[in-house]
């Protein structure tokens, strides 16, 4: 493994912790601070679409990034997470182009479905026993890949199925914070 990679993992590791830290501010000031004076959650439903798709963004390319340059093949978990995830980048970007609105619970029902999968994902990855074969025929390895391979493991505990649960508790919570927030009058 090149070099380079130790590095990208650190970063995406910490940039994952960040993320976490995020989505419990956001928790806080919906749970606690709700108001329509609170500037932080003003400033997240300001952006939120912006957020959301700079997120998917990032989590698009990394995916393919590990998969394609750095060679490490996706497992099944790791594509339907992916079908959950990919849509997003478009739904947001239309919502960019657009300004309709209307993708919040569309997105919304992507996040939990790519979350509840991703939870199912470490659970496995943590010793947990699978239902599924787990098992994913790669084309250009035709290895079969175990979901309870980790290929980063940073800091004792952030994994790509976390980095995957992270980034759809942050476009959840981002949304609720959207729809909570142009309710408030």
């Amino acid at each position: 493994m090149p070099a380079y990679v130790e590095i990208v993992n650190k970063i995406l590791a910490i940039g994952t912790i960040g993320l976490q830290v995020v989505v419990v501010a956001i928790l806080i000031g919906l749970i606690f601070f709700r108001n329509r004076e609170n500037p932080f959650l003003m400033l997240v439903k300001e952006y939120t679409f912006i957020l959301g798709f700079l997120a998917a963004l990032g989590a698009f390319l990394l995916s393919l990034f590990y998969s394609n340059i750095v060679g490490f093949p996706p497992c099944e978990l790791c594509w339907i997470q992916r079908i959950f995830l990919y849509p997003q980048l478009i739904l947001f970007g239309m919502e960019l182009y657009k300004r309709d609105r209307s993708i919040v619970d569309f997105s919304i029902v992507f996040a939990t479905i790519g979350s509840i999968v991703s939870v199912y994902h470490l659970y496995i990855e943590n010793g947990g026993a699978s239902n599924l074969g787990c098992a994913a025929l790669t084309p250009a390895s035709a290895t079969q890949v175990s979901c309870a391979t980790r290929y980063i493991y940073e800091f004792g505990y952030v994994t790509m199925p976390l980095m995957a649960l992270t980034l759809s508790l942050f476009i959840i919570t981002i949304l609720v914070n959207y729809k909570y927030m142009a309710r408030v009058k």
